[in-house]
This record gives structure tokens, C-alpha cells and sequence, in this order.
């Protein structure tokens, strides 16, 4: 992640250096014009990269005291920490073209079983979410093997 977060950056700004060398060196047109052309284009290349950036980083699953979140700023996921009960090793399906392909995922579902939000078990370890499970106090149950679409059967879970 990081060297394509470098390769990036390196790609925008050598991309930068060739177009202000470019715009420098064209004389017919008027300081001001170069200057203005020049700002866009820093603008644009700017927030291109922080797009980038911000979608291609990690998602990191935060807990306060107020709730749960989990993905980037542009699909995040929220639930009400009042509300979870169960952190549920399962099976959801995909969003988007991945419909109907099951990942396994852990499951933040509430006291009558209605699943909150989930985060696919590839980006925790067990260990690390079991830790986590336990500073919120909540236990963890299943083992990957049940699908679940919208309610999880906390009881016999």
C-alpha cells in the first residue's frame, strides 16, 4: 500500500515538473495566464491525491463511546455502541459486482439479532478482534460457517 501510495505521489509531482517547465517555457502567453493555468493544475493534481489517498489507505474499525465505524469516509459503516450485543463470525455477501459471492466477515449485531455492520475477517486477525471484542465487552461467537443476510440468531449463535 504505501509503494503505490509513493508511486503516486512521485508519478503527480514529476507530472507536475513537466508541465511547469512546459507552461514556462510557451512566452506568448501572459505571466498572469501561466500563473493561473499553473494554480488549477496544482488544485487538481492536489485533490487527486488526496482522493486517492483516502480511498486506497486501509480501513481502520474505531470505537468510542457513542458508536462503532468501520470503512472509509465514502461507504462507512456506523452503528450505536448502546446497541451491540455479538461480534459475529460469518458469512455476507458482496456489494456492488461481488453480489452473491460470500466473504467471511465479523458481524457487530444488537440484542434481537439485526446485523449493525460488518468488516471482512481478512483485514483483522483473530487475536486482534477477540481484543477488541473484549475492551467492548461484548462476546464473540460462530466460526465463519453461517451465511447471514440481515438477522443473526444471537441465542443459539
Amino acid at each position: 500500500m504505501k509503494l503505490i501510495s509513493v508511486a503516486s505521489i512521485g508519478l503527480a509531482v514529476v507530472t507536475w515538473l513537466v508541465v511547469v517547465v512546459a507552461i514556462a517555457s510557451i512566452h506568448q502567453i501572459s505571466l498572469a495566464v501561466r500563473l493561473l493555468i499553473l494554480a488549477v493544475l496544482l488544485v487538481l493534481f492536489g485533490s487527486t491525491e488526496w482522493l486517492l489517498w483516502s480511498v486506497l489507505r486501509p480501513s481502520v474499525l474505531r470505537a468510542d463511546a457513542i458508536e462503532l465505524s468501520f470503512g472509509p469516509w465514502i461507504d462507512r459503516q456506523r452503528m450505536q455502541r448502546s446497541e451491540l450485543a455479538v461480534i459475529f463470525r460469518g458469512q455476507v455477501t458482496g456489494k456492488g459486482r461481488t453480489r452473491g459471492v460470500w466473504y467471511k466477515s465479523y458481524i457487530f449485531a444488537a440484542a434481537d439479532g439485526k446485523v449493525g455492520m460488518a468488516c471482512g475477517a481478512l483485514m483483522f486477525t483473530p487475536d486482534g478482534m477477540a481484543q477488541f471484542a473484549h475492551r467492548l465487552q461484548v462476546p464473540m461467537k460462530g466460526d465463519f460457517s453461517l451465511k447471514v443476510k440481515d438477522s443473526v440468531d444471537v441465542a443459539t449463535a
